[in-house]
C-alpha cells in the first residue's frame, strides 16, 4: 500500500455492465466499491455503515434517485453523494443538486472513464 487512504463507494446502480465498468476504472488500491441493485437496498445499507462516496443511479427497479436522494442523505450526512444519470436534462440536474447531490453525472461515452477523475473533483470542492 502506498498511504494512499481507500474511500468507500456505495454504487446504486441496477445495471450490472454498469457495475462491472465502475470497478474496472475505480482502482481497489483507491476504492472499496459496495453495490446497491435497488432503492430499498440502498437504504438498508446505508443505514448500517458510513460511505465516502455514493453513487446514484436515477433510474432504479423500484425508485428513482430523486426520491432515494434526501432519505439516503439523512443517514448518510457527510457523504458525498454523486448523482448519476443517462438522461441529460438541466431541470434534473438542478433538482439533484438542490436536494444535496455534490455532482451530477450524465451516463455518455467516456463516463466511466472520467469518473475517478469528477470523484477527485467533487472531494476537493
Amino acid at each position: 500500500m502506498n498511504g494512499k487512504v481507500s474511500l468507500s463507494v456505495l454504487m446504486v446502480e441496477d445495471n450490472q455492465d454498469h457495475v462491472e465498468l465502475c470497478r474496472e476504472h475505480l482502482p481497489q488500491e483507491e476504492f472499496e466499491l459496495f453495490v446497491a441493485r435497488t432503492g430499498s437496498e440502498a437504504l438498508a445499507v446505508s443505514k448500517k455503515r458510513p460511505y465516502d462516496i455514493i453513487l446514484l443511479d436515477y433510474l432504479l427497479p423500484d425508485t428513482n434517485g430523486m426520491d432515494l436522494l434526501p432519505r439516503i442523505r439523512e443517514f448518510q450526512p457527510k457523504a458525498l453523494i454523486l448523482f448519476v444519470s443517462a438522461v441529460d436534462d438541466p431541470d434534473l440536474s438542478y433538482q439533484a443538486l438542490r436536494a444535496g447531490a455534490s455532482d451530477y453525472i450524465i451516463k455518455g461515452f467516456g463516463y466511466f472513464k472520467n469518473l475517478k477523475d469528477r470523484i477527485r473533483e467533487a472531494l476537493e470542492e
